[in-house]
């Protein structure tokens, strides 16, 4: 019956495949990564997906395959053409010229080594000849991990690899499908949000369910290594490299027995500590901090001021010991500890790149401890990070020198200092929202993050800069013109020069070098919309099947771009009661309206009902506060600013605002309270901390404006403005701090 239901539900077309790879319809004799592959593991409405490649089924003649298995890291994260993999490409083909060399990069973001394990399954059937597997940082928080957010179970491993081939099938999918009708009747279906989705499932250092993921993690690693060696195809095993130097905790919770009387002591002395830490008193703040400590050893956030403290100074043993404790007792485990790399370690054996002993990310190193210049934020490598991997590992596989030194291997990928821009602005996505915005050092990160970005700004607009990388890249696509990344580069600097014919052509190119995807036609209809070629724009997206509405931003611009208001309306209405609980569709209805004469109040009605369905959405409020200031409604924009600020924590324009309305009102304390919010989602510098110090001081909040006015001399330090510096450190003399 089972087997009568599966065949019959294939023959039907219903559901989707499975498999990590499957046949590329538009290239026949190759293979693409399946967009629906994570949905075996993660909720499909996260819409998290493999990177878009094709590979051929039958491997060429001669070709060095390599298939990297990892997590976000390994994917490449905040821009993939510039993660490890393309560079191990670049060095692999300098290493082995005139071989075809293929690095084939199936890094997800979220997953962890339940998902590592079935790929791995899954690519062995295109006959790579080596595996290199960069993994661990999502085991407790990835799926069936403890601090996962939407899949917290732990059964036991055969239990999972058996659901998750049940879910692999048509009738696991029906019957998913059919469950979740009933489960989850009325109720609004979960959609992806990062890192902030786990900020409420901490789990403490040492929580006992921590012993079943390093076991089940060493079970899948041990799988993985049992598929390869079955299929002939030998591994090599990375072990993984955390931020302890620049990461401070995310969360950080008191020892589980810690009485009401020890806390209040605690408390009398660590908030202390942490003035006198960013005061730079550092043997006041460290006799404070190690108070502390004494009366709870688990709280992360001692640890890592003391660690800091003492790297300042020069002891580097005691600090790596106390940044790696800050690790351990990190309450949001996105950062690997000890046993994961231990678990590498033992599975690995002869097989091991140790890369946490040789980055600075490991109780036993001996080098620099592991943060800026090798890691952006937790786990994420900024250029040199990824380099450095690049070139171990080439040098590993080849059993030789790898051959091309930093700027070689940029030249080789169209890494220019025009693309630095691009990278600094994905990364500022991940980090303006929790858990970063609860860290310790989030106000000196984020104006540290903003001043790299305006000066990559100046640079990125320079023309002569932009010709300088022009012509690096074309002269990389000389020697790489199969490279889809290099085109996809190129078309981004045709852009900025206004090249626009160049850009769309290059466009066209990477739609017959990579798989049919949403994205490229969207791409490709924004430079046309741009060209006001828009019969040919409306004739690309008439033709591109758009079941989930992923190409409403692109027919919004041709909406807005050719007038055609009752298409729009008929366009939206039906993607509006198709999607009810998309948000973004409503919005970019609205932003369409919005340009129509006759259509701004039902603009302000889509609006307000995206805020309905979202009420956090940043872009309806905003989009609503520009129609009401555009015509002159001022007073509105600033009333609708203030009302909607509690429901809006990640949007910094509209705390700024809400700060304005306060003050015409004469309401400190609300502008006060609004000042706050701004700085925790957002970069500020050291005039907008003094300022709310001083309001704080009017406000009668003495402490907090201490440890305002202490974060304004911090930052003003980094910004080099010594008449400020001046200032502040007298009103800090001057207060007692």
């Amino acid at each position: 019956v089972c087997a009568a239901l599966e065949a019959g539900l294939r023959l039907a077309g219903y559901g989707h495949p499975s498999g990590f790879l499957i046949p590329d319809p538009d290239a026949p004799g190759y293979l693409r990564t399946n967009p629906a592959f994570a949905s075996l593991f993660l909720p499909d409405t996260f819409d998290l997906r493999p990177l878009n490649f094709r590979v051929a089924a039958a491997k060429p003649p001669g070709a060095l395959r390599v298939v990297v298995l990892g997590e976000s890291a390994a994917q490449g994260v905040p821009v993939p053409s510039f993660g490890f993999a393309p560079q191990l490409r670049a060095q692999l083909r300098a290493l082995y010229p005139g071989r075809t060399i293929e690095v084939l990069d199936t890094g997800i973001v979220a997953v962890n080594s339940h998902v590592l394990y079935r790929i791995a399954r899954d690519m062995t059937a295109c006959h790579p000849d080596l595996y290199v597997v960069y993994a661990g940082n999502n085991e407790v928080v990835g799926p069936y991990g403890p601090g996962c957010a939407y899949l917290n179970r732990m059964p036991p491993l055969w239990v999972i690899r058996l659901s998750v081939a049940l879910r692999g099938t048509r009738t696991g999918q029906w019957l998913g499908r059919l469950i979740g009708r009933f489960r989850g009747s009325g109720a609004r279906k979960p959609e992806w949000g990062g890192m902030s989705m786990f900020v409420h499932d901490g789990v403490r250092g040492d929580d006992p369910r921590l012993q079943a993921v390093y076991a089940n993690f060493r079970a899948n690693l041990q799988g993985i290594s049992d598929l390869a060696r079955r299929a002939g195809v030998p591994v090599l095993f990375c072990t993984v490299v955390a931020n302890w130097k620049d990461c401070a905790p995310f969360l950080s919770l008191h020892r589980a027995d810690l009485p009401p009387g020890e806390r209040s002591e605690w408390e009398k002395v660590f908030r202390p500590g942490v003035l006198a830490w960013r005061l730079g008193r550092r043997e006041r703040a460290r006799i404070l901090l190690t108070q502390a400590l004494r009366l709870d050893d688990q709280y992360a956030d001692t640890w890592y001021l003391l660690g800091r403290i003492d790297l300042d100074e020069g002891r580097v043993s005691a600090a790596r010991s106390e940044l790696g404790a800050a690790l351990h007792w990190d309450g949001l485990r996105f950062r690997p500890d000890g046993p994961i790399n231990a678990a590498i370690r033992d599975v690995a054996h002869g097989r091991l790149v140790d890369l946490a002993l040789l980055m600075g990310a490991d109780p036993a190193s001996t080098q620099p401890i592991a943060g800026r210049p090798w890691l952006f934020e937790h786990v994420h490598f900024d250029w040199p990070g990824n380099a450095f991997i690049a070139r171990t590992l080439a040098a590993r596989i080849a059993g030789r020198p790898a051959p091309l030194d930093d700027a070689a291997c940029a030249a080789a990928v169209g890494y220019t200092a025009h693309e630095r821009l691009g990278v600094l602005q994905e990364d500022d996505t991940i980090v303006r929202k929790p858990p970063f915005t609860q860290q310790l050092t989030y106000r000196q990160d984020q104006a540290r993050l903003a001043r790299e970005m305006a000066a990559a700004r100046r640079v990125a607009e320079d023309p002569a800069e932009l010709r300088r990388a022009e012509d690096s890249v074309d002269t990389a696509r000389a020697r790489d013109p199969g490279n889809s990344d290099l085109v996809g580069i190129a078309e981004g600097i045709e852009d900025d020069r206004g090249e626009l014919p160049a850009a769309l052509a290059d466009a066209r190119r990477l739609e017959t070098l990579l798989p049919s995807e949403v994205g490229l036609v969207a791409d490709e209809v924004g430079l046309l919309v741009r060209l006001q070629r828009l019969a040919d724009a409306r004739e690309r997206l008439v033709g591109t099947a758009d079941p989930e509405a992923e190409l409403a931003p692109a027919w919004a611009d041709y909406f807005i771009a050719s007038r055609q208001w009752d298409d729009a309306g008929a366009y939206f209405s039906r993607q509006t009661r198709l999607h009810p609980d998309l948000a973004p569709v409503r919005v970019l209805w609205a932003d369409v309206l919005a340009q129509d004469p006759d259509g701004r109040r039902e603009a302000v009605r889509q609006y307000e009902q995206a805020l309905q369905v979202e009420p956090g959405n940043t872009a309806a409020l905003d989009g609503w506060v520009a129609l009401l200031a555009g015509d002159h409604r001022e007073s509105e924009a600033a009333t609708l600013s203030l009302a909607r600020a509690p429901d809006q924590p990640q949007n910094q324009a509209n705390d700024l605002r809400a700060v304005k309305a306060c003050e015409s009102a004469g309401d400190q304390a609300g502008a006060a309270r609004w000042m706050e919010a701004a700085e925790t989602c957002g970069p500020v510098n050291a005039t907008f901390e003094l300022t709310l110090a001083l309001k704080l001081f009017r406000l009668g909040r003495h402490d907090e404006m201490l440890e305002r006015l202490a974060v304004a001399h911090r930052l003003s330090l980094d910004e080099g403005n010594p008449a400020v510096t001046a200032a502040i450190a007298r009103l800090i003399a001057r207060f007692g701090g």
